[in-house]
Parts: structure tokens; sequence; C-alpha cells
């Protein structure tokens, strides 16, 4: 199975996503229009599942044991090498 891991160059997008969530729900207050409230209000649990991902993410060690990898890759991806021989009859 492929692992997806987050890097530190990914927490722009965590920034972005939580200053469009601010931004979003705080017009939406201000000018009381439901639209951005209900935007905003849908934004903001998405923004703290978001950043729990990206930090469980980034936290030091993590992983399989085996891997030794630089870019996490263990090289064992059983379904892309199935896919292939299938490919190939």
């Amino acid at each position: 199975m492929v692992t997806l891991r987050s890097r530190r160059q990914d927490r722009l997008l965590v920034v972005v996503v939580w200053l469009l969530t601010v931004v979003v729900l705080g017009l939406g207050i201000a000018t009381v229009n439901p639209i951005l409230l209900l935007w905003g209000v849908i934004g903001l649990p998405g923004a703290v599942f978001l950043t729990r991902v990206h930090l469980r993410d980034t936290r030091g060690g993590g992983g399989p044991a085996g891997s030794s990898d630089p870019d996490g890759s263990s090289g064992t991806d059983v379904s892309s090498d199935q896919t292939l021989e299938e490919n190939d009859r």
C-alpha cells in the first residue's frame, strides 16, 4: 500500500485553508449572510481535520520500522505489480 505523507511544504496549504475559513466565517458573521456562515461552519471542521492529519504525518518517527527510504516508498506495491502483469497479457 502506498502511504502519503505530509511534508513541511504542505504547511502553507494548511495555513491557506485556515485563512480562507476564518475570512469566510468572519464575513458571514459581519454581514449576517447565511451562505457564508454555512461555508464557514463547514470549513471549520475541515480545517481542523486537515491540521490534525498534517500534524500526525509530520511528526518524527512514524511509519514502518523497516522503511529506510528517504522518499518513504518501500518498493513493495503489490497492486501495481499485479496491474503490470495483467497489462502484459
